[in-house]
């Protein structure tokens, strides 16, 4: 286990080191003379050349660009992103800022996708081909077609315009968390719905179920002791991985509900061209992703004793 951990720790300062190459290459690949945006963000229309050539000096626009990266990249192993080149607030601070806004926005979606989609996706799978059955494949397929902006823009018509019960954006307050995670929650349990009914139906054919109907054993305990604990295993992996995305900001959602989190921050960087400031969005959405990606490993080898990542690596 400790072998596989170190091999996936490994892994992941792969990853990211390849997202740091990514992401300081696109301000090279943006259209325009990095420079020259900066000034322009900076001070306006109005430049002179002398403007432009200081912004290059300040920030060392003027070195060889592998020198610029490496530079860079020292500063990353310190944990040190560095300053927004509009505002010049340090970059980790505004980021770790915004983080508990994301989280709590995530963390809320994901309860909200699982409560609705295990015991549909169970209730589905148990009344295999039923009217119920036919229901939740149907209303699961709708969520899964329907994009979050859509569903998005809907919410804020049908319950801050049409019914004035639910504001259509800010953060705070219990209700301004009610629409965004509507959005996102149904929009996943849509998924974990379909995933669940799948897993359920596959772990219900398996020999040992019927090994353990052949012993007598109530339906219930054969549910919940054996069958519902391994048709989780894979819920668990993909609610995982979305708790990463989420945790990387809803960008989407973030930005039509204005929720001050790591998307909407991205988003407004991107426009801002603020490049220093979407290198270290990029870079800290990866790292999240990658850490959680890991969690989500070990929790499924705790979980199910079967596997045995010491013998396989």
């Amino acid at each position: 286990m400790w072998n596989y951990i170190a091999k996936r720790l490994l892994l992941i300062f792969v990853v990211i080191f390849g997202v740091t190459l990514v992401t300081f290459s696109a301000m090279y690949l943006a259209p325009g003379d990095p420079a020259e945006v900066i000034a322009l963000a900076r001070y306006g229309q109005d430049l002179s050349a002398e403007q432009i050539e200081a912004v290059r000096a300040a920030e060392g626009l003027d070195s060889p660009v592998h020198i610029q990266y490496l530079t860079w990249f020292e500063h990353v192993l310190r944990l040190d992103f560095g300053k927004s080149v509009i505002s010049s607030d340090d970059i980790l601070e505004e980021i770790l800022f915004r983080l508990p806004a994301t989280a709590e926005l995530a963390l809320a979606s994901l309860f909200l996708s699982l409560i609705i989609a295990i015991p549909a996706g169970v209730l589905s799978a148990l009344k295999q081909n039923s009217l119920l059955d036919n229901a939740c494949v149907f209303t699961s397929l709708l969520g899964v077609s329907i994009p979050n902006f859509w569903l998005g823009l809907f919410l804020i018509w049908l319950f801050a315009l049409k019914l004035p019960l639910l504001p259509s954006y800010g953060y705070g307050n219990l209700e301004n968390l009610v629409l965004p995670t509507l959005t996102l929650g149904t929009s996943m349990a849509a998924v974990t719905t379909r995933l669940t009914r799948s897993s359920m139906l596959e772990v219900l054919k398996q020999e040992y179920i019927v090994a353990a109907r052949a012993r007598g054993l109530d339906e219930r305990s054969i549910l919940f002791r054996h069958a519902l604990k391994n048709a989780l295993l894979p819920v668990l992996t993909f609610a995982g991985m979305q708790l990463g995305y989420l945790l990387g900001g809803a960008v989407i959602v973030e930005t039509i509900f204005s929720w001050p989190g790591l998307g909407k921050l991205l988003v407004d960087s991107i426009f801002a061209r603020d490049f220093a400031l979407v290198q270290g969005c990029v870079l800290f959405i990866a790292i999240l992703f990658s850490l959680s990606s890991l969690a989500v490993d070990i929790l499924y080898a705790v979980l199910d004793p079967r596997i045995r990542y010491d013998r396989h690596d």
